[in-house]
């Protein structure tokens, strides 16, 4: 018997350093594995800030200016060879929905203008691949960043520059190492960078005596040159391709949203459309059987989702019998309307007439944006022009 314990003993005392040594080795190799990670963190740090110092002009050699050939909002193509007889080159990377890349619009257009007969080229770049956009980022803003909206923007703001795009592959943008929006680069003639940063203070947008690109500009063609600067830039981050993804979980996440409509009487709806809230309110009036329907509640859906974070209420109103609820529940969900929603009898809507023109015919479908101060403001039947509506709500929500 106690043979036979020493011997169970010894076996149990194999086994533990049998494990001990697995133990051993498994804590070696995880050893190695994490200093193998840390190693390649490394390699890719030391990369990433080799980028950065060349793209910040902190390199020993010069950094010029890469390749390029983009569209322009005017339907051209430009390359760097279209700027050849200029001295001066300034690079802007600029976003239609950057709160201040807008704010310097009009500095960049007048310096444009006083730059024309110095050999001095402005040409601005959007960036951003538009679909990575999310919704609720373009809520200061009256546009997108797609390429058609980019020919608005311009022709709004009339600018006297080129507009290109880089947003569908954005290789330029790459190349650059740029992330934020606004940022300058200014060339010498030799198209070697001699300015990287801000455009200047975003707090004096309209002062030119507060530009840092425009004072630049000014020494440098009074000296004959001048040593590189860098300035700390402020904005809005540049969206890749890389970001769809993120983008495309949002969007899953608006189509989840349960939408619901409730039965309202006209007690309800003059509550609501006298309730103030500080916020602009969006009311939308309709019938299951109105033309443009289905285009009309994407649209609202559209902008709602937008510029709902920033406070606009959104309040639509079926005109139709309970019996109906079903097949209006399923028009606001083919739309991902989850807004507040009412159902309303035709005996009941004598409440929406202090919204409603008088002279008009029929009431549906109708749209009336109120102010957050309970001002009535745009008001129109029939189909909603979307730019028109997205400034009109912007203007509104501006003002509080």
């Amino acid at each position: 018997m106690e043979i036979e314990r020493i011997q169970r003993t010894a076996s149990r005392e194999k086994c533990k350093n049998q494990q001990n040594n697995l133990n051993i080795l498994n804590m070696r190799s995880w050893k190695k594995q994490v200093i193998l990670l840390n190693k390649l963190l490394l390699i890719h740090l030391l990369t990433v800030a080799f980028q950065v110092r060349v793209h910040s002009g902190q390199s020993e050699k010069p950094v010029y200016l890469p390749e390029f050939s983009l569209q322009g909002t005017d339907g051209r193509f430009y390359s760097n060879k279209d700027f050849e007889e200029n001295d001066l080159l300034a690079v802007i990377f600029l976003s239609n929905h950057c709160k201040i890349s807008q704010l310097f619009q009009n500095q960049l257009i007048k310096i444009a203008k006083l730059m024309r007969d110095k050999k001095v080229a402005i040409v601005a770049v959007s960036p951003n691949y538009d679909k990575a956009v999310l919704p609720d980022e373009q809520a200061y803003s009256d546009l997108g960043d797609s390429f058609i909206e980019m020919k608005k923007r311009a022709l709004r703001k009339n600018y006297n520059f080129p507009y290109l795009f880089d947003g569908e592959k954005q290789t330029f943008t790459r190349k650059m190492g740029v992330k934020i929006t606004p940022s300058v680069f200014l060339y010498n003639k030799n198209r070697e960078m001699v300015y990287a940063g801000r455009i200047g203070n975003h707090d004096l947008p309209e002062s030119l005596e507060s530009s840092d690109l425009y004072k630049f500009i000014i020494s440098y063609l009074d000296r004959g040159g001048n040593k590189y600067k860098r300035t700390k830039v402020f904005g809005t981050a540049i969206k890749f391709s890389d970001d769809l993804l993120l983008a495309e979980q949002v969007r899953k996440r608006y189509s989840d949203e349960t939408v619901r409509i409730t039965a309202a009487d006209e007690r309800k709806l003059k509550f609501y459309l006298n309730h103030k809230t500080g916020k602009p309110k969006l009311f939308y009036v309709w019938k299951e059987t109105d033309t443009d329907l289905r285009d009309n509640l994407i649209t609202i859906s559209t902008l709602y989702k937008i510029f709902r974070k920033r406070g606009l209420k959104l309040i639509t109103v079926c005109i139709s019998e309970r019996q109906n609820t079903d097949s209006a529940i399923e028009a606001l969900e083919q739309a991902q309307l989850s807004s507040t929603n009412f159902m309303v009898s035709g005996n009941q809507v004598s409440p929406l007439t202090t919204i409603i023109p008088a002279d008009i015919s029929s009431i549906t479908p109708f749209y009336r944006l109120i102010g957050g101060d309970g001002k009535m403001l745009q008001g129109e039947k029939g189909k909603i022009e979307k730019d028109d509506l997205r400034l009109q709500i912007l203007s509104a929500l501006n003002k509080n």
